[in-house]
């Protein structure tokens, strides 16, 4: 079995994930979007193209993500000014709840993973 350092990395990564993800429906949200709620709340009203480059997300498959969260509550499509193809998104209070919701997820998580180190 490979022992090597980037292997245990990705093993705890996964680890991570999994115990990440598996209580994601329990704050009312699916994989991937707490990395769109993150990116918005420090980048309001950014792009929808925007957005897929720099959260390393396919435009199809950010598309997809978008109008979810829209009909979900956590986001809200705006028109950019000054370009009429543009939309503008921007978190709704409830968007700002939930990403809230996932760092409470997140550091119960961590705090399990990391008991017993100084």
């Amino acid at each position: 079995m490979d022992d090597s350092f980037t292997t245990l990395l990705r093993r705890a990564y996964q680890a991570q994930f999994s115990a990440i993800r598996r209580k994601l429906p329990d704050i009312g949200l699916s994989p991937g979007q707490p990395k769109v709620l993150d990116f918005l709340f420090d980048h309001d009203g950014c792009i929808q193209r925007d957005l897929a480059e720099l959260c390393g997300i396919e435009p199809a498959t950010i598309s997809r993500l978008v109008d979810k969260m829209e009909g979900d509550g956590l986001l809200v499509r705006r028109p950019a000014p000054g370009c009429k193809r543009s939309l503008q998104l921007w978190l709704t209070d409830l968007g700002r709840a939930r990403r809230l919701d996932f760092h409470a997820v997140r550091d119960q998580v961590e705090a399990v993973e990391l008991a017993g180190f100084t």
